[in-house]
């Protein structure tokens, strides 16, 4: 009887022991499980953030003279593609864009200024930054607003994070997009094209900073990544242009 009292003893501790056990496992796993929906999440789904819509106007101003801030080579989307010159700069102060606002997706993002690198593959191409979070402009081009196509690009997604330049890929035809600018004006634009192309066969006039009006081109990678290349398969590149009536002006806002 003694016998069975303690192996009974025994039998109870492991049980216990086994029980810790599986709570300790259990929970491991179910933070594991927590961490690879994370991860997931981050790679595959675009959190907003905080966001403010841009400042109402009264009425969007015409467009300004064509200028650049020096003359520069345009720059190109790929290593193939063909510099055109930049104009020669007019004599008047133009307004820096610093932030971007997708109205439909209510996404905004910080502009930052880039040139063209200048060495290295990928050598005579438009810059970009490397966070996902922020938006690169071609400073020696246009800037948004002028007679000119101003370029913007950001990334659709940077080490595992989702950029906020993604949600380029659903964007349509006759939705707006808005640019604040340094001296707190807003400047609305609709989108009047949505394309993909792949990275190293596109129109040239994609990246022709030439125009008779107001646009801005925003571009980001789309597709599965060319380890060849070094880069994503295509392109997804959007097309808008100034909206200069009053009326047009109102129901962006």
């Amino acid at each position: 009887m003694q016998c069975y009292n303690l192996l009974m003893e025994n039998m109870e501790k492991k049980k216990k022991r086994l029980g810790a056990l599986d709570i300790v496992l259990y929970s491991v796993s179910a933070l594991l499980l927590i961490g690879g929906v994370l991860l997931l999440l981050r790679q595959y789904v675009l959190f907003n953030g905080d966001y403010t819509p841009p400042p109402a106007q009264t009425f969007q101003p015409t467009a300004g003279p064509t200028a650049s801030a020096e003359p520069d080579d345009t720059p190109s989307a790929s290593p193939t593609a063909t510099l055109e010159p930049t104009p020669t700069p007019y004599p008047y102060t133009r307004i820096m864009p610093v932030t971007l606002y997708f109205l439909d997706a209510e996404v905004m993002t910080e502009i930052y200024p880039v040139g063209v690198i200048e060495e290295g593959d990928r050598k005579g191409q438009m810059d970009t930054i490397d966070d996902p979070d922020v938006a690169a402009w071609y400073e020696p081009g246009y800037a948004p607003g002028e007679l000119g196509n101003a370029l913007i690009n950001g990334h659709k997604s940077w080490k595992g994070k989702i950029g906020r330049f993604s949600v380029l890929w659903d964007m349509k035809e006759g939705q707006r997009v808005a640019v604040e600018r340094e001296d707190g004006s807003v400047l609305y634009f609709k989108v009047v094209s949505v394309d993909f192309y792949p990275y190293d066969d596109y129109p040239e006039e994609v990246m022709q900073i030439e125009s008779d009006v107001a646009k801005l081109t925003l571009i980001t990678c789309y597709g599965d990544f060319d380890h060849s290349a070094g880069t994503s398969k295509q392109r997804c590149v959007v097309v808008c242009e100034l909206i200069t009536d009053e009326d047009e002006l109102s129901a962006a806002q």
